[in-house]
C-alpha cells in the first residue's frame, strides 16, 4: 500500500483496475482536517505555564492547518491497492471529475489520460496572403472599435 506519486499515475492504476475487475473494484476518499480539541488546547496551555513561557510572545506565527484528501483505489479479491495523497485544491477538482466518469463506465482512451506516442498535433501557421493583393479593407465601424474609441469626436482644447 504505497502512495503514488503524481495525480496523473493514479488515475491511470485506477482505470486499469477498474477495467481489469469492474464488479469487485471500490474507489474511497478521505477528507482529514486536523484541528485541535479543547484538551489538547489545556494541555498545551499547562506545559507552556510549566515552563515559565509565556503563550502571547511566541515568536513563530500561528500556521494554519493542512487539509488532505486520501483517495484510495482497491480491489479485496486480488488484494491490489492503489493509494493517492494530495493537499492542492485544483487538484482535487481534476481528481474527482477524472474518477467520476471512471466510475460511469469510461475506459482509459476515452478520457485521454497518457498521449498514445506519436499523437503530437503539428501547429500550422495562418495561411499567407498572395505576394501582390492588398490587405481587406476595414470597415470605418470596425476601425473605431479597434482603436478602442467610441467614436467621439474631441472638441478644441490644446493636445
Amino acid at each position: 500500500m504505497t502512495y503514488l506519486e503524481t495525480s496523473q499515475a493514479y488515475l491511470e492504476q485506477s482505470a486499469q483496475l477498474l477495467e481489469a475487475y469492474p464488479e469487485t473494484t471500490r474507489i474511497t476518499t478521505k477528507y482529514n482536517f486536523p484541528t485541535e480539541r479543547p484538551a489538547q488546547v489545556l494541555k498545551r496551555t499547562k506545559s507552556q505555564a510549566k515552563s515559565n513561557k509565556p503563550a502571547s510572545t511566541s515568536t513563530e506565527p500561528p500556521t494554519a492547518p493542512i487539509a488532505s484528501l486520501t483517495l484510495r483505489t482497491y480491489n479485496p479479491e486480488s488484494g491490489i491497492t492503489i493509494q493517492y495523497r494530495t493537499n492542492k485544491l485544483q487538484e482535487v477538482g481534476r481528481l474527482m471529475t477524472g474518477l467520476g466518469k471512471l466510475a460511469a463506465g469510461a475506459d482509459v482512451a476515452s478520457l485521454g489520460l497518457s498521449a498514445p506516442a506519436g499523437a503530437d498535433i503539428e501547429m500550422t501557421d495562418a495561411p499567407e496572403e498572395a505576394a501582390g493583393s492588398a490587405p481587406a479593407p476595414v470597415p470605418a465601424a470596425a476601425k473605431g472599435q479597434a482603436q478602442g474609441g467610441k467614436g467621439k469626436k474631441k472638441k478644441g482644447g490644446k493636445k
